[in-house]
């Protein structure tokens, strides 16, 4: 008992204390994760945001020195005689440009010239799209073209990655050219590395077709030319979580650089984001395995403490329930809640005593009242039954008395009745007027009422149907004694009684009776 009481003490403690810990734990890991999920999106989107203003301004930088090359060519020369060396001083100095050169209207190159040795623009731009933008803008742009994969893997200024752009040139008269250069990635690509060294994310810019052009490491344009398998280029939302095409889950935000038709994609890797979340959960989970083995300790010693006063106060209390007359205090060294509960189980268990000794005395003498209690019942019950029988046996002899038989001839009897009559004496009417005539062998029954004072509906109802079955068994009911008053009555309550025979007096009845003897030769 003690040591299944410490048992469970330590464990109620231990879990007490380690669900609220395992709660928090989840609870703030919950929060860091939202809170990380939420702060990483914001930056995401804000340094994607900051490093496609400053593509647009590269570009947009570039399309004015465009413009400004094309004014200082007007400007100091003929663009239709000038030499290579010119055009490198007016096209080359001061500018960005690694190539530069100008197309005559039907799109063959002129003149070129370039940074780094021979012009590697082509000859003939005839049917281009970058010449036929020009119809509708004053600067169009190109693509830089895919990677082969055939150059080196550090690459020398003259492989890396170039844009095209051209504006318009007029000659001395008037008539149309094409001013085209050659841009190099340089730019962007010093851009993309600083932001992927500084931030921990992936910086892509690619093409609507989905070819990359440009990326902080060259691995990625030379193993990943093409990233049409990013979710964020089929879909018109701009930030994703997805798998990138260098196998890991990564959060992508997507927006468009213009005036070129170049995507910009920001990447940054889950495992990054939530790194901190997952330090945090590491932190609490050491903080929780220390604390588990101290809270069993502290568990351990309070269920030792409590078990014992526990075992005291549980055989105490063992002994009562077996035999509550034989009780025996329960006594604790303790001065906690136990010794509280001890004293109070005393006093109810001495309480519960005193009272069942009470009771015990309260039945005795309640079975002693009941006897004779009991005793004098069963004797007024004996009484009110003798007085019962004998108050029947009056009332039958009334009864009788109230309807007497009276033969006068051999086939005649008269029966008086005499006093008010009830429902129960109204249907004694036809049993006594039936029996008469069984016993008397009667022909002729002669009813005299003129000893019942009222003759209402339930007597009248009772005469009908005593003659109705008198005549059953072959005899003829007389009715004798009807007064003025009562044949009113029977007129009032629309009651018929043509069927019987009646007269006013008893010896006009006497006399029809007898009359019908002789009728009937029965006298």
């Amino acid at each position: 008992m003690r040591a299944r009481v410490r048992r469970r003490v330590t464990w109620i403690i231990t879990l007490s204390a380690l669900l609220p810990l395992l709660s928090v734990w989840i609870l703030v890991l919950y929060i860091s994760y939202r809170a990380e999920e939420q702060s990483a999106e914001r930056q995401q989107v804000a340094l994607t945001d900051l490093a496609a203003e400053d593509f647009r301004r590269f570009l947009f930088n570039t399309t004015i020195e465009l413009q400004d090359v094309a004014e200082n060519i007007a400007r100091e020369t003929d663009p239709q005689t000038i030499t290579a060396q010119q055009l490198s001083t007016l096209g080359l100095f001061r500018s960005s440009f690694a190539e530069v050169a100008i197309y005559s209207a039907d799109g063959q190159r002129q003149v070129a010239s370039s940074r780094f040795g021979d012009p590697t623009l082509p000859m003939s731009l005839t049917g281009a799209q970058l010449l036929a933008d020009l119809s509708t803008r004053r600067v169009s742009f190109a693509d830089p073209p895919s990677f082969t994969g055939t150059i080196s893997r550090k690459l020398a200024p003259q492989e890396i990655p170039r844009f095209r752009v051209a504006t318009q040139l007029l000659s001395s008269n008037n008539q149309a050219l094409f001013l085209v250069a050659d841009v190099s990635m340089q730019r962007i690509w010093t851009s993309t590395t600083r932001i992927e060294t500084a931030a921990e994310m992936r910086v892509l810019i690619l093409t609507e077709q989905g070819d990359l052009i440009s990326a902080a490491k060259i691995e990625s344009l030379l193993e990943h030319p093409e990233m049409r398998g990013i979710p964020l280029l089929g879909s018109e939302a701009t930030v994703a979580t997805y798998e990138s095409v260098f196998g890991e889950e990564v959060l992508g935000v997507r927006t468009s650089i213009e005036p070129v038709d170049w995507i910009l994609v920001v990447e940054r890797p889950l495992e990054v984001i939530y790194g901190n979340v997952g330090r945090l959960a590491v932190s609490l989970l050491m903080i929780i395995f220390i604390a588990t083995p101290i809270v069993i300790g502290v568990g351990w010693y309070v269920g030792r403490r409590i078990a014992g006063p526990i075992q005291t106060l549980y055989a105490g209390v063992t002994r009562f329930s077996e035999n509550p007359n034989n009780f025996e205090p329960v006594l604790l060294d303790t001065r906690d809640e136990l010794a509280s509960l001890a004293g109070a189980f005393n006093t109810m268990a001495s309480g519960l005593n005193a009272s069942q000794k009470r009771l015990a005395n309260l039945n005795e003498e309640l079975e002693a009242q009941v006897v004779g209690r009991t005793s004098e019942l069963h004797n007024a019950l004996a009484e009110v039954q003798a007085q019962n029988l004998a108050q029947e046996r009056l009332l039958d002899t009334v009864r009788r008395l109230s309807m007497p038989s009276i033969p006068i001839t051999k086939h005649m009897v008269v029966m008086p009745l005499v006093g008010e009559f009830s429902a129960d004496r109204a249907n004694d009417i036809s049993t006594t007027l039936l029996l008469t005539i069984e016993q008397e062998r009667a022909k002729i029954v002669i009813l005299d009422i003129t000893g019942v004072p009222v003759v209402d509906n339930i007597v009248a109802r009772a005469i009908l149907d005593a003659a109705q079955a008198a005549r059953l068994l072959g005899a003829q009911v007389i009715l004798a004694g009807i007064r003025p008053d009562m044949a009113e009555t029977l007129v009032n309550l629309h009651i018929n009684l043509g069927m019987i025979e009646s007269a006013a007096t008893l010896e006009q009845a006497f006399k029809r009776g007898m009359e019908y003897l002789r009728v009937n030769r029965l006298s």
